[in-house]
This record gives structure tokens, C-alpha cells and sequence, in this order.
């Protein structure tokens, strides 16, 4: 069969390239991705039944005229003629993506399945109210709705009408994205013994706020203070175009606090691979997080993990001892978050049902079987 996917977040996000490698195996592919004028094509895999067409079309006035931009990239993808042979539609985003796919099943009578992202939830639905009517419309018209964490399917359903959400409901997916093959080739189990000397945290993410960096060394000068300076922190992660006046308040922090090493943006590979293995915590209290692998990048090497309360991973991770969920918002909270893993630390003793469940072949296994129902 053929599945034409639309992806307009595919540059920014290099796990789906994942996804549809296992996928290339069994079916045909078109991943449609459109991107901002002003960016350039990445992650340019190739792939034997697989095509990428990256289209330069999303202008900056696109900001402000959302149905503009529909209908510019509704006109180009009929021009391309995609949807030719075309049996599935997969849209990876809901705004974007998702109302894509409504207006190519209203005129073409392809089913599809939408995925909500957080931005999708915590900025789009929450702000733009005058969308709301379409994304109605994209959602009860899709034949699947896939949310990676049930955090964030009750962050969304609490936001809307209550009428709509008993129609939609029993077409609600959680699935989880997968992991990079080389964490889950080279598992590793906790070391499950008391902490007793120094200890050493890892964060792995990008400098901005949302992710806490600065509350974060907050946390650990106050352990520090208390401790005579036990704790160490390893911050791997670039600086964002976005935040230069966060990060630059960041670089002037760690200048002052030599248990602070900053390893800047490590390639993934052998080198982040070994940095989770020489830590003994994982720490992120991240803010509007979609779930964030890095946490079970983490727990593959077997390190317990600190997160946020309320965050996508927090919704996964509750039933397993796993880490602390924490705060975000109190450096006091996630510093005693990171004591209390220190004092357990030795009761952390297998990760192996939290990580194996995040092997791409197994979900693109799921999926194939959403698809197959429309051969």
C-alpha cells in the first residue's frame, strides 16, 4: 500500500526519519514536509520506497494568517498531484498536518490518522480560539487520534467541549515514540548500589527556559552548600536562536561554579552514549514537555531519572520506579527530588520494562495495522 504522510515538523524532529526507515521495508511512502522559507532541508535520509519532498513555503506573514497558509499548502500538494495511488494519510501534527489531511479527505475521500504535539495543545488549541471549529472538525472526522502520553490526551480533552470528547474518545491512541536502535543494542542495568562519594548529574537539552537549566543549577547549588560541593552536573545541549539573552545568563552562571561542566552540543553516537554512563542521576525538570526520549536514553543506561509533575513522561512514568517527579517551577522541590534518588538509590534495580517498549519496530508494527485496515 501507499501512505502519504505530512510532516511539517520533520526537520526539527529526526525520529520520525526512524519511523519511516522500518516502514520502508513493507510499504510505499510520500512524507510531504513544508517548511519555512527562511530553513533549509535536513536529515536527508534515503530510502528505497521512500520519497521526502521538502517544499520552502511557509512565509513569516503565515504567522498571522493560519487559513492562508492551509490553503497555500492544500494547493501545492494537489498541484504535486501526492495524493495519486495514495491509500493512508498520516499527519503528524494537528494544526498543520491534521487539517491537511481533513481538507484532502473532504475532496479525495482518503482516511487518516492525526497526532497532537504539545504545541498543538499548550499554544495552538489553548490560544487560537477562532481555529478551534476546524481542528473540531479534523478530529472527529480522523480515524485515529494519536497522543504519545495520556497526560497529554487529558490535558487537551480538559480543554474541550465535553460533548465532543465522548464522540472522539474511543478513537484515542497513546503511542509512545521509539528510541534510536543504538540505546536499546547497548542496555544498560542500574548499578543498584548507595551512593556514597560524589555524585554526578547529567542534563542533555537544549539551553532555554521551559527546560529549567537555570533553576536547575539553583537545585544543586543548594545541595552543594549543604553538601561541600558532593554534586557535579555535566549540561550537554547547544544554545537556542530564540533565547540568547537565557543562554548567555547561563554561560555567565557556570563561569562561577567549577562543579558545573559544560559540554555544549554532543552528536549522537558513542559520545552522548557514554556521557549517560559516566553520570549516576539523569536530571530535566522540564516544563511543556511532549515526553522527551532523552529520559529513556537515560534509563537504557540504566540512570534514574528527575522530571516535572504533569509532563507527558510523568503520565508514563508513574506506575514504574523509575526517578522523581518533581516541581518544576521550586529549585528547593528539585533539589530535594535529587536527594531522594541519592537515598534510594540502590533500590533502582531494572529499567527493562520502561525502555523496551520504545523499539521503533514494534511501533511501526502499530501503525502498520492502522494503515492495513484501508487496503
Amino acid at each position: 500500500m501507499k501512505i502519504l504522510h505530512i510532516n511539517s515538523y520533520y526537520i526539527d524532529n529526526h525520529l520520525y526519519s526512524q519511523l519511516y526507515k522500518v516502514l520502508d521495508a513493507e510499504m510505499q511512502q510520500v512524507v510531504y514536509i513544508p517548511i519555512k522559507t527562511d530553513r533549509e532541508p535536513e536529515n536527508l535520509v534515503k530510502l528505497s520506497k521512500t520519497d521526502l519532498i521538502f517544499e520552502k513555503i511557509i512565509d513569516p506573514f503565515h504567522k498571522y494568517n493560519y487559513f492562508g497558509k492551509i490553503r497555500k499548502i492544500l494547493k501545492s500538494i494537489q498541484t504535486k498531484q501526492l495524493t495519486n495511488s495514495v491509500d493512508f494519510i498520516h499527519a503528524h501534527n494537528l494544526f498543520t498536518d491534521g487539517a491537511l489531511a481533513y481538507k484532502l479527505k473532504k475532496k479525495f475521500g482518503i482516511s487518516y490518522i492525526v497526532a497532537v504535539r504539545t504545541t498543538d495543545i499548550g499554544l495552538q488549541y489553548r490560544l487560537m480560539w477562532h481555529r478551534r471549529p476546524l481542528i473540531h472538525k479534523v478530529l472527529k472526522n480522523a480515524d485515529s487520534i494519536v497522543f504519545i502520553s495520556n497526560t497529554y490526551r487529558d490535558k487537551l480533552f480538559a480543554m474541550m467541549p465535553k460533548s465532543l470528547v465522548s464522540k472522539i474518545t474511543y478513537k484515542v491512541r497513546v503511542i509512545p515514540n521509539g528510541i534510536d536502535d543504538m540505546w536499546l543494542n547497548n542496555i544498560q542495568r542500574p548499578r543498584a548500589v548507595p551512593l556514597e562519594d560524589r555524585v554526578h548529574l547529567l542534563y542533555v537539552g537544549q539551553i532555554i527556559s521551559r527546560k529549567n537549566v537555570l533553576l536547575l543549577i539553583e537545585a544543586v547549588t543548594l545541595l552543594n552548600k549543604e553538601t561541600g560541593d558532593k554534586y557535579t552536573l555535566t549540561v550537554i545541549g547547544p544554545e537556542s536562536k530564540t533565547e540568547p539573552d537565557y543562554y548567555k545568563t547561563f554561560l555567565d552562571l557556570i563561569k562561577t561554579l567549577p562543579w558545573v561542566d559544560y559540554k555544549g552540543r554532543v552528536k549522537p553516537g558513542e559520545g552522548l552514549l557514554e556521557a549517560y554512563r559516566s553520570c549516576d542521576i539523569f536530571v530535566m525538570p522540564s516544563k511543556y514537555e511532549l515526553f522527551g526520549l532523552v529520559y529513556i536514553e537515560a534509563l537504557s543506561q540504566g540512570k534514574p531519572v528527575l522530571y516535572a509533575k504533569g509532563e507527558g513522561i510523568d503520565g508514563f512514568l508513574k506506575d514504574y520506579h523509575a526517578g522523581k517527579a518533581v516541581d518544576p517551577d521550586n529549585a528547593k522541590a528539585i533539589s530535594d527530588g535529587i536527594r531522594a534518588i541519592v537515598r534510594e538509590y540502590d533500590t533502582y534495580t531494572d529499567f527493562d520494562d520502561v525502555v523496551l517498549p520504545f523499539n521503533w519496530n514494534t511501533i511501526a508494527t502499530v501503525y502498520k495495522n492502522m494503515y492495513r485496515k484501508h487496503e
